[in-house]
C-alpha cells in the first residue's frame, strides 16, 4: 500500500482532573484496520510526542493506513499537571525515577487508549507501541486493556527488566540496537527467553538508543507488526 492522505487532529484528553495534549492521525478515506497507541520515553530523556522516534512512527504508520494516537504525559509540553507548591516538574519526574514508580503514568496511557478506541471504533488490530520507558509502560498497560499486539522499541533493560511482560500472552515484538547504552543485550536475552510466546526480537546492528537518522530503518523493521506496509 502506498502512502495515503492523512488527517491530523490536535485533541485534549481528560485525565484525572488534568488534560493531555495529543495528536490523532488517520487516513482521510476508508476505515483503518489498525489502531496504534504510541508511548513516549521518560520525560527526562526526550519523552515528548514530538520525539524523533515517536513522531516518525506516527507519520509512517498513519500514511500506511493506521489510526495513530501520540500524546504528552501530564506535566510534559502542553499537558497539564498541578503539583504541590514548591515542587517543580523536574523534581516530580526525578522522584518517579528514583522510586521507579512508572505506574504513575498508567492513568495517562489508559486515558489515551480509551480515546483512541472511541475515535476509531472496533478494529481487528490494536497495538501498544512504546519506545524506551514507553516500552515498559506498554507491557504494564497490556495487563489492563484489550490490545492485540505489543511493541517495545529499545526497552531500557539496563535498569528496568521485562517483568511487565511476564504474563503477556499477546504477540510481542522487541527491537534494540547493539550500540544502545540503555539496552543490556545479555540481560534482555535472559529475560526475553522467559517470556510467554508468541515473542520476537529484532536486532538492529549499529543502532543506538536514539535512532537519529535511523528512523526509516526502525519503521521498516516494525511496519509488518504494526499492520502497515513498509
Amino acid at each position: 500500500m502506498g502512502a495515503v492522505e492523512v488527517v491530523r487532529e490536535r485533541i485534549r484528553i481528560p485525565c484525572e482532573g488534568e488534560s493531555l495534549d495529543a495528536e490523532l492521525a488517520y487516513p482521510d478515506e476508508g476505515r483503518p484496520g489498525t489502531a496504534v497507541l504510541l508511548l513516549s520515553p521518560h520525560p527526562h530523556l526526550g519523552g515528548r510526542m514530538d520525539n524523533n522516534v515517536i513522531r516518525h512512527l506516527a507519520k509512517r504508520a498513519a500514511e500506511a493506513g493506521c489510526a495513530v494516537l501520540r500524546f504528552d504525559y501530564r506535566g510534559v509540553g502542553e499537558s497539564t499537571l498541578r503539583l504541590p507548591e514548591g515542587t517543580s516538574s523536574f523534581a516530580h519526574w526525578e522522584a518517579m525515577e528514583g522510586e521507579r514508580s512508572y505506574g504513575q503514568l498508567l492513568p495517562d496511557a489508559n486515558a489515551a487508549w480509551a480515546t483512541l478506541l472511541d475515535a476509531v471504533g472496533p478494529v481487528p488490530r490494536r497495538v501498544l507501541a512504546g519506545y524506551s520507558l514507553g516500552a515498559i509502560l506498554a507491557g504494564m498497560l497490556a495487563r489492563e486493556c484489550d490490545a492485540t499486539h505489543v511493541l517495545g522499541v529499545s526497552p531500557p533493560v539496563a535498569k528496568v527488566g521485562l517483568d511487565a511482560f511476564r504474563s503477556c500472552t499477546r504477540p510481542k515484538l522487541f527491537v534494540g540496537g547493539d550500540d544502545d547504552f540503555a539496552f543490556d543485550g545479555e540481560r534482555f536475552q535472559r529475560e526475553f527467553e522467559q517470556l510467554p510466546e508468541p515473542r520476537r526480537f529484532i536486532s538492529l546492528p549499529g543502532a543506538d538508543h536514539f535512532f537519529r537518522q535511523e528512523e526509516d530503518r526502525l519503521y521498516d523493521a516494525v511496519a509488518g507488526f504494526l499492520g502497515a506496509d513498509a
